[in-house]
């Protein structure tokens, strides 16, 4: 009989791609807020002691970056006391806890990609709020994968491959209409992992599957800045666009972006389970398979 696995923020870019992706081999049940607010504990124990999933992967969170900003209680009521809830409810049923956290909880400061074992340090309410999330787990149960990911894009759901495609096809447009128009401009000065939710989702497979637990980075290889992302993408769709790299000063944000938050699969590597691949390959499948982007 198949495990049951519960996926939270079902709905989203990530939770979509993992109940898809997970249907396939287990009983899989989603859940986004419509049917459980993960910051009533009470509410998530009563689901939980009446689905009694086997695994839980933990994607709902308030992502919006710049919003956390502005809404500090917000966010720390979302993903830090709401997974320390799902932590709590995991334990008592015997579930174990998938959690996914993110690249800011790190400054950015670092000239390497960071580590599992490089010391958080956020400078945003978002990176503070799921770092508070990472250390509820830790306090609360031993069951527990803790997954940093980092530049997120998929098939589903806004996302920085979906915008660059949309505002690239308009420029062209305009130019074939005989319109004036501006370079796109891009980011050249901010550093990461572009991943693709697909690439993730075949990660979890493998840990489902694994007795491993603790924290874990888990990104694409390489790295890059957001304009050579962006080069890439319009080089593999054959999209004449004109470009233009720019600083992040040029486009002020309520939260502060870390200059390099590219993240290393040291553990995945050293426990040979790391699935994966060039972030450049990625991108290309993804524009291959995903053709309605």
């Amino acid at each position: 009989m198949a495990a049951k696995v519960l996926v939270t923020g079902c709905n989203g870019l990530l939770g979509t791609e993992l109940v898809n992706a997970l249907s396939a081999e287990y009983d899989v049940t989603g859940i986004d807020l419509r049917e459980v607010d993960i910051v009533d504990p009470v509410v998530v124990r009563s689901f939980m002691q009446q689905t009694r999933p086997e695994i839980v992967t933990h994607a709902a969170a308030y992502t919006d970056v710049d919003g956390c900003e502005s809404n500090r209680d917000l966010a720390m009521s979302v993903n830090g006391d709401g997974t320390k809830n799902v932590a709590m409810a995991c334990r008592e049923i015997g579930a174990k806890l998938i959690y996914f956290s993110t690249d800011y909880v790190f400054n950015g400061k670092k000239d390497s990609a960071y580590l599992e074992t490089d010391k958080p340090n956020p400078v945003t309410i978002y990176g503070q709020s799921k770092l508070a999330g990472e250390r509820a787990i830790a306090d609360t149960t031993d069951n527990f994968v803790i997954m940093r990911i980092a530049w997120l894009y998929g098939a589903h759901g806004k996302n920085f491959v979906k915008t660059m495609l949309r505002l690239g096809q308009a420029q062209i447009e305009a130019k074939q209409a005989g319109k004036m128009t501006d370079p796109l401009k891009v980011v050249n000065d901010q550093i990461g992992n572009p991943t693709w939710t697909a690439d993730i989702a075949r990660q979890i497979e493998l840990l489902i599957g694994s007795d491993v637990t603790g924290l874990f980075h888990a990104t694409s290889e390489g790295e890059c800045s957001w304009y050579e992302m962006t080069r890439q993408l319009f080089r593999l769709r054959s999209m004449d666009v004109d470009l233009l790299p720019c600083k992040t000063e040029e486009f002020p944000r309520p939260a502060p972006r870390p200059a390099r938050s590219s993240l290393e699969n040291q553990r995945l590597k050293q426990l040979d389970l790391n699935r994966m691949r060039p972030w450049a390959e990625a991108l290309e499948e993804f524009l291959r398979k995903v053709e309605d982007v």
